[in-house]
């Protein structure tokens, strides 16, 4: 053809001039089974592992804990089967990770290809030390391959100086008012010296009806928030000191991520309010939060931050009048590039979720991972 080098260039106008979309690029597709991925990771743009529990929907099976990896940025994923329930995962590299489960703190050193029982004893008598109970941790954060920290439940803090072999409890997070019974630290972020820890306290209420609220929609539209108080400890100097704070507050912390002076928190609300979710822009240095978004049928699940600034929410268009229901609804990313002005993203139309997490080593290399088994990839 004569002018093909016209339609070539054409083609190739088009495609960069193309709107980013998200396209799913794995999806657990088999009868009477769902992959509920729980956690994601992507340390660089080819190196990814995602974690959850595959779950039989006739009730038949048990649970099965297994991870998703990936050497080639998600163009194959291999599937293989994990010794404990996995909470979240934190890779500090393309090789060195660590996942905390329902029984123990585990260490990988090959991109997730195998795992060992992080501080596990060949011989009772030689102990490694004191370490966090099984349970009680919800997620890690590592500074470098020996400094890291854990947040868990009870209202509990950790730091440990040897690679996760012993911990130290963190007295400062003890501080906040509320019962350890029902707290628990659930969120860890750092830039830089700066961190922060954050978790929940809520005040048990004695209104509870037996039934989940799907199955009262119009009770649970009209029940009263339980109070709860939001927990936060926050470090400047890589952890030698922690200052502590809490404040009234009827939302869950469910995620916070932090680039630079700044940072974004998404907190989730029950029912009875009429916005399922809000996020918060943090700044760092004043110490200030301001309110950046929040929408109706947008149930934000998760959020990304990185330099620039850019940002991405990843929501869930709840299906019915309720927050919280046990039908997916559709899958919605949003990005900003102020965090003011949010702009909706192209997402697969068959992706649908109840909850989405986002996973990325950059602004330009994202990807999100659903509780119905589906990985999404923005392109």
């Amino acid at each position: 053809m004569k002018y093909a080098w016209v339609f070539a260039l054409l083609i190739s106008g088009f495609a960069q001039g193309a709107d980013p979309q998200w396209k799913i690029q794995y999806f657990y597709d088999k009868l009477h089974e769902t992959l509920a991925i729980e956690d994601l990771a992507f340390p660089s743009a080819r190196h990814g592992v995602g974690v959850g529990a595959i779950i039989d929907e006739t009730g038949a099976h048990k649970p099965r804990d297994v991870e998703l990896l990936t050497t080639d940025g998600g163009e194959n994923w291999t599937l293989q089967p994990l010794h404990d329930s996995p909470r979240s995962i934190f890779f500090l590299n393309e090789s060195t990770g660590w996942m905390a489960g329902d029984n123990a703190i585990w260490f990988t050193e090959d991109s997730g290809a195998t795992w060992k029982r992080i501080g596990e004893q060949k011989k009772p008598e030689k102990k490694l030390g004191p370490a966090p109970p099984g349970g009680l941790i919800t997620r890690l954060w590592f500074l470098d391959a020996q400094h890291g920290f854990a947040a868990g439940n009870q209202k509990s803090a950790f730091e440990t100086k040897d690679g996760g072999k012993t911990w130290t409890a963190i007295a400062a997070a003890a501080k906040p008012a509320g019962d350890p019974a029902h707290a628990a630290y659930t969120q860890i972020a750092f830039t830089g010296n700066d961190g922060v820890i954050m978790g929940g306290a809520v005040t048990p209420r004695g209104d509870d009806p037996h039934l989940p609220s799907w199955m009262e929609p119009e009770r649970a539209v009209r029940r009263r928030p339980a109070k709860g108080e939001t927990m936060l400890i926050e470090t400047h100097d890589a952890g030698k000191t922690w200052s502590a704070t809490g404040a009234d507050f009827y939302g869950t912390i469910i995620s916070v991520r932090l680039s630079g002076s700044i940072g974004l928190a998404a907190f989730s609300f029950n029912e009875a309010f009429e916005y399922p979710s809000e996020v918060f822009r943090l700044d760092l240095k004043a110490g200030q939060s301001t309110q950046v978004f929040r929408q109706q049928d947008r149930r934000v699940t998760d959020v990304a931050l990185f330099a620039g600034p850019r940002a991405f929410l990843a929501a869930v268009e709840p299906p019915g009048k309720l927050n919280i229901s046990p039908i997916p609804g559709k899958v919605r990313i949003l990005t900003s590039s102020d965090m003011k002005e949010w702009s909706e993203m192209t997402v697969d139309y068959k992706a649908s979720a109840r909850s989405v997490v986002l996973a990325g080593p950059d602004a330009e290399h994202q990807w999100a991972a659903t509780d119905t088994g589906i990985i999404l990839r923005l392109e």
